[in-house]
């Protein structure tokens, strides 16, 4: 069996605890500030000169018997006297964990300004500043790329599309019809712009309908490995600021998503619906086409939403209803079924 080694990250460390807490904002003791923390480890394998963190109270068990130096824990966790790490208390651990991350780590291998000699790229294309652009990657006529880009081995950067700076494009990534924002990130294989399931039907002829659209994709957004975002039909398909997109979601066109919202794996949103900003679809939620789902709404996985949603909460079953009615349902349903059986 193969030794687990950390030979894709490098570690920054060790870091001042003071220097810890001014990133995450904690209060410690000013006793504590010049105690050194080398590594971010989970509640099971941190030892003394380790920082973990608990956002889960089902761990607090594993917590007791930590032997890390530092945890975060939550504003609202009773301090106990037994416990042998120093709690430092923020509002929320997972986030500050994220923070820390950052602070200790980064990949160990480094993407400098460089460009392949395999790489094509276009005379009429303008490539910024200190871009990373990697093995038989093909950049086409009149395509704009930021500063600051890494675009990896084998992604196709289509005619006039656009990229904004600080972009982080993977291998295998094909890019056509498309205006991209600041900050984007694109895993593997990913599809962006491709002509969306658009045919007119007459006398048993399906006529493909030509795309006029565009994807146009806003600052800070992140695209999942091998995820499908159409362009329009007519209008564009619009991606906006702070959306997380997950793995395997399949976007149709003229779909909108707005601001912040999350889409887990193997959600398939059909043309022309609207999400909402800050909505949360689980894994495998199906919305059908021409739907608009309102602001801060969260559907549980595997729901299918076949209508429009108006108010605000917590959704799931197929039809998506509200969460308490979908238990109630279910919970009828098994009732019945048990019936039956007797």
């Amino acid at each position: 069996m193969l030794v687990s080694e950390n030979r894709f990250c490098k570690n920054w460390g060790p870091f001042k605890l003071g220097q810890i807490a001014s990133v995450i904002g904690a209060n410690i003791a000013y006793n504590q500030t010049d105690l050194l923390i080398g590594d971010i480890k989970s509640l099971k394998d941190a030892g003394s000169g380790d920082l973990t963190f608990l956002s889960n109270k089902k761990y607090v068990a594993g917590l007791k018997v930590c032997k890390a130096a530092v945890c975060l824990v939550p504003l609202n966790f009773e301090l106990e006297s037994k416990i042998i790490p120093i709690l430092l208390q923020v509002p929320n651990p997972y986030y500050a964990y994220a923070l820390l991350v950052d602070l200790f780590y980064a990949p160990a291998k480094e993407l400098k300004g460089w460009i392949a000699p395999s790489a094509f790229i276009a005379k009429s294309a303008k490539i910024g500043k200190n871009c990373y652009i990697d093995h038989n990657v093909v950049i086409e006529e009149n395509v704009e790329i930021g500063d600051d880009c890494v675009i990896e081995s084998g992604s196709f950067v289509d005619y006039g599309v656009r990229i904004g700076h600080r972009a982080r494009i993977g291998s295998n990534v094909s890019i056509s019809y498309a205006l991209i924002g600041d900050d984007v990130v694109i895993l593997p294989g990913a599809r962006i712009g491709q002509d969306g399931f658009g045919f007119a039907t007459h006398q048993g002829v399906h006529k493909k309908i030509y795309h006029t659209g565009s994807v146009i994709i806003g600052n800070n957004v992140e695209i999942g490995a091998n995820t499908t975002i159409d362009r329009g039909s007519m209008n564009n398909t619009i991606i906006e600021d702070l959306c997380r997109i997950d793995n395997l979601v399949q976007i149709g066109h003229n779909v909108h998503i707005k601001k912040g919202a999350i889409l887990v794996a193997q959600v398939g949103i059909a043309g022309s619906s609207v999400i909402g900003s800050y909505c949360a679809l689980g894994g495998q939620v199906g919305v059908a086409g021409h739907i608009t789902i309102t602001d801060n709404v969260q559907i549980a996985g595997q729901g299918g939403v076949i209508q429009d949603i108006k108010e605000s909460g917590i959704m799931g079953g197929t039809p998506a209803v509200p969460i308490k009615d979908w238990h109630r349902q279910t919970i009828i349903l098994k009732k019945l079924i048990n019936e039956k059986k007797k």
